[in-house]
């Protein structure tokens, strides 16, 4: 059997190679004693959500951020066809798709995530002159009772975000509030639209998940989780690895107990793997996508600190490798 360690460092700790300033932990490479080799291989987190209804993908991205940046950060992640910016809600069913599949962007009670609400700057009453930073119309709103009100530490509230408050605040549970663009709130929501092709959404995904750590997991997603296993060349001593020999079939995650669970299905019932150059290596390597709700049925808990990877190329070669991971 073979066991792959993954690295949790994003792509920069990555099998026999590293980013520049990142160099490689000697003994994570190589044969083991047992005859067995030790990889790196990255996690990658989670996969942006497809909502069917209208074709747009949507991520929640955490860390404390004003709304200004957040808009600078969110148009950052465009690439190619797939124009990316700060959530621009439009409909009921819209807003409902993200809270329902994104869940981490409301706490219990407090402040949620930005979203692509706006007022351009002196704008008055505190009602009038919205826009959504993609340019619809901002007809459909969810906001909060007695919101927006341009009541806050600054007079000027010109930015949405999303709220959660018990009946004796506002009056309703989830909805939205308005907020300085300079204040801080705990994440943002970035809407992808477009004709986003695979090669561009592996590149977003790799910019939504660089960073050291644990990767995150929100048992609530209804999205799916993104692993890899990094093809290694031979140095002629037996420790290469080819990850194109995988059967995707065989593949499970989970916290090692049994079942773990499958690769996901994509429309076809054909596993969710595909084979791109990841470190740019030459090599071809093996990403597959999870349900991330297939791993809550597996065993898959808020005390669970590990992952597990099982699989077994199709020359009969077994491998596993773990993972930390920060379950909420």
């Amino acid at each position: 059997m073979k066991h792959f360690r993954w690295s949790t460092a994003g792509l920069c700790v990555i099998a026999l190679a590293a980013c520049d300033s990142t160099p490689v932990d000697p003994g994570a490479t190589g044969p083991n004693p047992d005859g067995s080799m030790s990889v790196s291989a990255p996690v990658l987190g989670a996969v942006p959500v497809l909502n069917e209804a209208d074709g747009h993908l949507y991520d929640a991205v955490a860390g404390g951020i004003n709304w200004t940046d957040a808009r600078t950060a969110a148009e950052g992640m465009s690439f190619g066809s797939c124009q990316a910016y700060l959530a621009s809600i439009t409909s009921a069913e819209e807003n409902d798709f993200i809270l329902t599949n994104l869940p981490g962007v409301v706490p219990a009670i407090g402040i949620g995530y930005w979203i692509g609400g706006y007022q351009p700057p002196g704008t008055t009453p505190a009602d009038a002159g919205w826009l959504w930073v993609s340019a619809e119309a901002f007809g459909f709103t969810a906001w909060s009772a007695l919101q927006p009100d341009d009541d806050g530490v600054f007079a000027d509230e010109d930015a949405v975000h999303f709220v959660s408050v018990s009946d004796g605040g506002f009056g309703g549970v989830i909805g939205w509030a308005d907020l300085n663009q300079a204040e801080t709130t705990p994440g943002y929501v970035v809407e992808f639209a477009g004709d986003c092709s695979e090669d561009e959404l592996l590149e977003i995904m790799l910019k939504l998940t660089q960073g050291e750590g644990a990767r995150n997991i929100n048992m609530k997603s209804q999205g799916k989780i993104a692993a890899a296993v990094l093809s290694i060349a031979d140095s002629g001593a037996g420790d290469g690895f080819d990850a194109t020999t995988i059967d995707p079939t065989t593949v499970t995650l989970g916290d090692g107990s049994d079942p773990d669970a499958p690769v996901a299905g994509n429309k076809h019932g054909k596993p969710m793997v595909s084979w791109p150059d990841l470190d740019e290596d030459g090599l071809k390597d093996a990403l597959f996508h999870f349900n991330t709700q297939d791993l809550v049925e597996a065993g898959l808990t808020a005390e669970t600190t590990e992952l597990v990877l099982h699989g077994t190329t199709t020359d009969g070669v077994e491998f596993s490798g773990t993972d930390a991971v920060a379950v909420k």
